[in-house]
């Protein structure tokens, strides 16, 4: 009996040991959490460049519209045309693979009768649009003439790019970042804040936006290549690349 008494004394006094640790513990971690407090130290500014460029690449949207009364006729009058446009942007030296068909389609037209409402098929509209891509800008003109030429009846637009723009990119982020730097340093000489090493670089490429060149011939409507008799003068501008840069300095 006095055996289990010392033995249950034991445990019991080993129980209040475990529970002063644990206490102890939860004091010390409570104590911890509480006075650890997150302090944001990191100043940003962000910062644009930009740069202007030649692009050095054309691309002309080019498209022959034909109705016919049947689907044949329709197809051989656009193949015909389109074949005669492959021809001579050949002789003035443009590559087959810059030459690339984008779309064609055949549509069913129809007329309506005011007074049954019938519908009834008179014939049918076959469409081609052909992607013209070239860097000798000298005969872009020359290009849209012969196309007008050979039974072209669509210039849908042009658009002038830069299809190797990494370098001009790299010019842009370099221009950002100094501008960044700059900033940062103007505005903590006026607050009287201490800048530390930048800790994050974060880049945004904002794109590049061509300087617009609109030009759009619709020769549908009773117009036709006589006048264009005009040579075609078309220029190609610059194109502006845009950079975003955001630095990420430690306070000191």
């Amino acid at each position: 009996m006095k055996k289990n008494g010392k033995f249950i004394l034991t445990v019991f006094v080993i129980f209040l040991a475990v529970l002063g640790i644990l206490k102890y513990s939860s004091k010390l971690t409570w104590s911890l959490n509480t006075t650890t407090t997150p302090k944001e130290n990191a100043f940003r500014v962000s910062a644009v460049g930009e740069v202007y460029a030649k692009p050095d690449t054309v691309e002309i949207n080019l498209g022959v519209e034909k109705e016919a009364k049947t689907v044949a006729k329709a197809q051989k009058e656009i193949n015909e045309i389109n074949s005669r446009l492959i021809d001579s942007l050949k002789e003035l030296g443009v590559e087959k693979k810059d030459i690339k068909t984008t779309q064609y389609r055949i549509n069913p037209r129809y007329e309506y009768e005011r007074q049954s409402g019938k519908r009834n098929l008179v014939g049918y509209s076959a469409t081609v649009s052909i992607l013209v891509k070239t860097k000798d800008f000298e005969k872009l003109n020359q290009i849209i003439d012969s196309a007008t030429a050979v039974g072209v009846n669509r210039l849908n637009g042009l658009s002038f790019v830069i299809e190797d723009k990494d370098a001009v990119v790299a010019e842009a982020r370099d221009e950002a970042i100094n501008k960044a730097k700059d900033k940062a340093k103007a505005i903590a000489k006026s607050s009287g804040m201490s800048l530390g090493r930048i800790i994050n670089v974060s880049v945004s490429d904002n794109g590049y936006y061509p300087v617009p060149r609109a030009y759009e011939m619709d020769m549908m409507k009773g117009s036709g290549a006589e006048e264009m008799a005009e040579v075609t003068q078309v220029e190609a501008g610059e194109t502006k690349i845009s950079v975003r840069v955001t630095l990420s300095y430690e306070i000191k």
